[in-house]
């Protein structure tokens, strides 16, 4: 790249620098990321074989050496997807700069849009999404190289682009199957070039071929391995199960393909930079705001400096605004069919990963059509709000991340508070609000990283706890009274059991973790209704009360949180556990010397039995106002404390007097 190219380049650092790296260090694991990380903690990096094996094993190339690199640090991983994300970028510059050297302005907002395209929202999901952001970084450089070999004059040139092409193209198909949409932007590209020289669309397409033939090999090897070798486990990434339809339903499946595409065509040029943004207003700061107004006026600066260099002829700009249109929308459309061919669409936020490969389209098709507008302002003005929204986007988007990763960790250390240790092969249900617990790995993960972190099965992975998603399909298996369920996923075994579970609850996102005791339930006046039809099921028991104590890893969980009033609620239910009324006492007073007291209500209650207990008729009738202010708590205080054994006639009065209605 000559000298000019350096203020964009800048740009492009600097501006993904603003999206991206603000909250880098808040984040933390998310989704597949836990099951990744425990498993390669407990078996080493070489188990990403065996997890990848079943659908994609070249992931493991990635995986190993970032592993070996970087350990369980998500910050590390996270910086790197950052970096390979802009490494894409500048790749993507590379290539249109090949392909329109004189449009310096218009090539640098393309790869800038690129780069901060805001329907791409699993950037801070690092450790995961590493794979992706690799194979994004290898296709563009790989088919950079394939457009410098056909422009090179130098056969032998031409033969070492060409061969070094190969390995970053067979890397990111490896990654991601559906990628091969980037081959549709290859020889978009070159059929680009060839269609300057002149002729026929077929001397043209042949001229193509003549020049860039050896690209085919990439798709080609992958697809021989891929079709007749490899044989995926997985239904997602089988392609006899994807194109089942197909065989038995063409027209149909045909047409429903095409619907499809149209849809998701709309999706990633139009919704990208509306649903995403309206899914996360909310989340919003000033400080936010600054930085985006700061990147988009950098980005209107070095665009009016580099098109004030522009000099061109209206045919030649007329030429350019045709080209990039067709290529724009070729490889949107592209990127979009092999992801309809594997029954997939594009969905805000779940599935935005589906539009990486197209978003290289949208990228140069924006541009193009802001180039149709004749007043300079007005296209400044339009590249300015194209820039704030995906600001704004990934602001938002990574402050989202960032709070689920503070309600994650708050919550797993108040059950390393709670609780020493869990018997091992118990299963957990998890009540986190804010946070999605969509998978089983989602609780068992973190869970089994601060119980039993090492090796549990010497012939397998297998973690020490397990888990169920709270959903119905649960609840009504754990009424039912199911036994143990067998599954293997990525040759991860795991036999949850709805006979033995405890559950971990939180009712609100201010009240405390509570480890549920099915043999006397207490229920917050927050309650979901899922929780109110498994709690008596709850089994307190596979809480070791005598067990090690174990603390959170800190690169995974953070450092310990302050020792607020759920700390203090969480060694006082222990010790209740325990049966220990004395040691709840003393931490109750710990607690009120710091003027400490509970959002909900119902975490009086290891305190109030213990008051009861005790005979403390003073704590029992300061405490009469705040339990009986919410009648539903205050009639489980009646229940549970009065069923207590061992009751002083004078603590039995107070609780009837003051805690029983009439």
């Amino acid at each position: 790249m000559k000298n000019n190219s350096i203020p964009s380049i800048v740009l492009l650092v600097i501006v993904s620098a603003i999206a991206y790296l603000p909250l880098v260090g808040s984040f933390g694991y998310y989704y597949d990321d836990w099951y990744l990380m425990h498993s390669a903690g407990a078996h080493g990096p070489s188990v990403f074989w065996d997890i990848f094996s079943v659908d994609r094993p070249y992931r493991a190339l990635v995986m190993i050496p970032a592993y070996s690199l970087f350990g369980a640090h998500p910050l590390y991983y996270n910086l790197s997807a950052y970096l390979f994300r802009l490494a894409g970028a500048l790749s993507l510059f590379w290539i249109l700069k090949m392909l329109w050297p004189r449009q310096p302005g218009a090539t640098t907002l393309m790869a800038l849009l690129f780069l901060i395209y805001p329907g791409f929202l699993s950037q801070p999901n690092a450790i995961d999404y590493q794979s992706h952001l690799v194979g994004l970084a290898a296709a563009l450089l790989s088919i950079a190289l394939t457009l410098k070999a056909v422009l090179s004059e130098s056969r032998f040139t031409k033969m070492i682009l060409h061969l070094a092409s190969f390995f970053p193209g067979w890397l990111y198909l490896g990654q991601m199957e559906w990628y091969i949409g980037f081959e549709f932007f290859r020889w978009a590209s070159v059929f680009l070039l060839s269609s300057r020289s002149g002729g026929t669309l077929m001397q043209k397409g042949w001229r193509a071929i003549r020049w860039a033939y050896p690209s085919f090999a990439i798709p080609a090897v992958f697809l021989i391995w891929r079709l007749f070798f490899f044989q995926s486990e997985r239904g997602a990434t089988d392609v006899d199960v994807q194109f089942s339809q197909l065989r038995l339903y063409p027209l149909q499946t045909l047409y429903h393909w095409a619907l499809q595409v149209l849809n998701d065509i709309f999706d990633v040029t139009l919704a990208a930079w509306v649903t995403p943004l309206s899914q996360l207003t909310g989340k919003i700061q000033l400080w936010g705001v600054l930085l985006a107004i700061l990147g988009s006026g950098m980005t209107v600066f070095v665009l009016y400096r580099l098109k004030e260099g522009e000099v061109q002829s209206e045919p030649q700009q007329t030429d350019f605004k045709r080209e990039a249109f067709l290529l724009g929308l070729f490889t949107v459309v592209g990127g979009l069919i092999p992801i309809a061919m594997v029954n997939r669409d594009v969905w805000f936020p779940s599935f935005s990963r589906y539009s990486l490969v197209s978003s290289v389209g949208v990228a140069i098709l924006l541009p193009a059509i802001l180039l149709w507008i004749n007043h300079r302002v007005l296209q400044n003005i339009t590249a300015a709000a194209l820039c704030l929204v995906a600001l704004f986007t990934h602001h938002a988007n990574s402050l989202k991340h960032a709070q689920e990763t503070t309600i994650m960790r708050n919550f797993w250390w108040q059950v390393a508070w709670r609780v020493p240790q869990f018997e091992k092969n118990t299963t957990l249900v998890a009540n986190i609000p804010g946070v999605a617990t969509e998978e089983d790995y989602f609780t068992w993960g973190p869970a089994s990283l601060i119980y039993y972190p090492e090796r549990q099965n010497p012939d397998g992975i297998q973690p020490g706890l397990f888990a169920a998603i709270l959903n119905q399909d649960t609840v009504t298996k754990i009424q039912a009274r199911e036994r143990q369920e067998y599954d293997n996923r990525k040759n991860i075994l795991t036999y949850k059991n709805y006979r033995n579970f405890v559950l971990l609850n939180q009712p609100a996102s201010d009240a405390c973790v509570h480890i549920m005791n099915g043999a006397a339930p207490e229920y917050s006046s927050a309650e979901a209704d899922s929780i109110r039809a498994i709690g008596a099921f709850s089994e307190i028991d596979h809480v070791l009360v005598d067990g090690r104590p174990h603390t959170p890893p800190e690169i995974v969980f953070g450092p310990e949180p302050s020792r607020g009033w759920c700390y203090y609620y969480q060694k006082a239910d222990l010790a209740r556990q325990s049966g220990d009324w004395d040691e709840v006492v003393r931490i109750g007073e710990q607690a009120s010397e710091q003027n400490l007291t509970p959002a909900d209500s119902i975490e009086w209650m290891p305190f109030l039995q213990a008051y009861a207990r005790t005979s403390n008729v003073n704590r029992l009738t300061e405490l009469a106002p705040l339990i009986s202010s919410d009648p539903y708590i205050a009639l489980q205080a009646c229940h549970i404390v009065d069923s207590m054994a061992k009751l002083s006639t004078e603590a039995s009065e107070i609780i009837h007097s003051m805690y029983c209605a009439e």
